[in-house]
């Protein structure tokens, strides 16, 4: 079988994921697809791949094409999933991604915004939609995909939550409405949300939607104007949302299940600890 048609009934079958994910696995797969026609037929039965294929196209990826551990290693997590499906269909009798390796990856220092940073960036912002967007994303820690596919209906200013329907995995989470976020949303829905069509939260009379890339042009832009020497995108807000909790001394878990994490690992990732915080720790340890 070609591994075209096996990419068209991965994807049928694999519904439930986002359609980010999907979209970076099928990207994943085709430039494996690619390079596996050019190094060896143009016709590539998927049976006929092996590890060694795939150490190969992996190497590329990291000599060739520069890619970085992680990257790398993200990719070679596709080829698993894929691969692993692709067996459990019976399509393939051994998965030759079972036994690829990873890369160590070194540490990544982690870019977050402290509070005032965010109001100075928020404060910076000249597009008033893309400025309520940029002030829900630190106030709820949403994915901006999660953000922008908010409909009306899921904001309750009664029991002051806001409900993420679909988010990553198609997971269902609840998650505090904070009182300062309320106001602005309250005001924009009454007096200035346009009168569209649509009951998506956050849209644009042009489009009757919001794009996550224009959304991050404006705060690339908006960076640029404040003469910051970091990368802020929406994730880093989503990142600065955790690095605040756990500073105020938020339980991990609790804030585990605000971020939809299915894996604790992953939310430990966002804790930080300032060399200003030890010191002062220490300060405070006292015999006399």
């Amino acid at each position: 079988m070609k591994m075209d048609k096996c990419i068209k009934l991965f994807n049928h079958e694999n519904k439930q994921l986002s359609i980010g994910t999907l979209k970076e696995y099928n990207k994943d797969i085709t430039t494996l697809e690619a390079f596996l026609q050019d190094k060896y037929t143009e016709y590539f039965d998927i049976r006929q791949v092996k590890e060694q294929n795939l150490n190969d196209y992996l190497n590329m990826l990291s000599t060739e094409k520069g890619y970085k551990p992680s990257s790398r290693n993200r990719q070679m997590n596709t080829l698993r999933s894929f691969f692993k499906f692709c067996k459990k269909k019976c399509i393939i009798e051994t998965n030759p991604a079972e036994y690829l390796q990873r890369l160590e990856e070194p540490p990544r220092q982690a870019v977050f915004l402290t509070s005032k940073e965010v109001g100075d960036l928020i404060n910076a912002i000249n597009h008033p939609l893309i400025k309520l967007v940029v002030l829900t994303l630190f106030y709820t820690g949403l994915r901006i995909r999660e953000c922008l596919n908010l409909e009306l209906t899921d904001v309750d200013f009664q029991q002051n939550t806001i409900t993420v329907r679909h988010g990553k995995g198609d997971k269902r989470r609840v998650i505090p409405l904070h009182s300062e976020l309320k106001i602005y949303l309250q005001n924009y829905i009454q007096n200035w949300r346009i009168k569209g069509k649509t009951e998506q939260l956050f849209f644009t009379e042009r489009t009757n939607s919001l794009s996550n890339v224009y959304v991050n042009k404006v705060l690339k832009e908006t960076v640029e104007k404040l003469k910051w020497d970091k990368r802020v995108t929406c994730h880093v807000l989503r990142h600065s949302f955790a690095s605040a909790l756990v500073q105020n001394n938020v339980n991990i878990v609790a804030v585990q299940q605000l971020l939809g994490h299915a894996n604790l690992k992953t939310t430990s990732s966002y804790t930080h600890i300032h060399q200003q915080t030890v010191d002062e720790g220490i300060e405070t340890l006292t015999i006399f």
